[in-house]
């Protein structure tokens, strides 16, 4: 394969990513579509020693990881604490990150390999609203119990275990999100430190299923 083409594949993803994301409501200005070049350039590079995702391509990243994460951009208020539980390969919080820039966003990552991913990306893609975390989630609990507007999740946790955790980190009337597959909704439980959990349900590249569950801290 030739170095012009992944350049190539590359525009092309970002272009696919600013259409996209303006049909959702997102409009994305011109420095974070920097920001979101050179996080793809560092997610291809390192996928190939460490396993991060199973997108073949830059445009399959776009379809399938990061429209997916910006789904969450509009319950992200400016000055907003979030926390990014069990982070891996940044989704979804390196998107929300760079698309919503007046929030504080702490990436929790227990293995290695993937929290020195993530600090790379930090300072390859300059995002000075972000820290990473090497520990398990519990540890953030310890250290910044009842502190955060926001605790997302893409697909790691039960969303009772999810909410557990979520309870103990997130200030009252803060939200808890589990970005889920659409066998999720038989996972709805009543948590005593929450109220109803919402449901918001979208597509992916017109064919993936998704499923986002809301919960609000009481």
């Amino acid at each position: 394969m030739g170095a012009a083409e992944p350049v190539g594949q590359q525009r092309h993803a970002l272009a696919e990513l600013a259409a996209e994301a303006k049909a959702i409501g997102i409009v994305i200005p011109v420095q974070a579509l920097r920001h979101f070049e050179a996080y793809l350039g560092t997610l291809l590079i390192w996928r190939a020693r460490v396993s991060l995702t199973a997108a073949a391509s830059p445009v399959d990243i776009v379809r399938f990881h990061i429209l997916d994460a910006l789904r969450v951009a509009r319950y992200i208020e400016a000055g907003a604490r979030v926390a990014d539980l069990g982070s891996g390969a940044g989704f979804p919080g390196v998107p929300l990150a760079i698309i919503c820039p007046r929030a504080k966003f702490v990436l929790v990552e227990s293995r290695r390999k993937r929290a020195n991913f993530l600090r790379e990306v930090v300072r390859g893609a300059r995002l000075e609203n972000v820290e990473v975390m090497e520990d398990r989630a519990e540890a953030l609990v310890t250290q910044c119990g009842g502190q955060f507007d926001v605790v997302v999740s893409r697909a790691v946790w039960q969303l009772a275990e999810f909410l557990d955790i979520g309870a103990a980190l997130l200030r009252p009337g803060g939200m808890a999100i589990a970005m889920k597959g659409p066998k999720a909704l038989a996972e709805a439980v009543v948590h005593p430190g929450f109220g109803a959990t919402e449901t918001v349900r979208y597509q992916l590249n017109g064919t993936v299923e998704r499923v986002l569950l809301l919960a609000r801290r009481r």
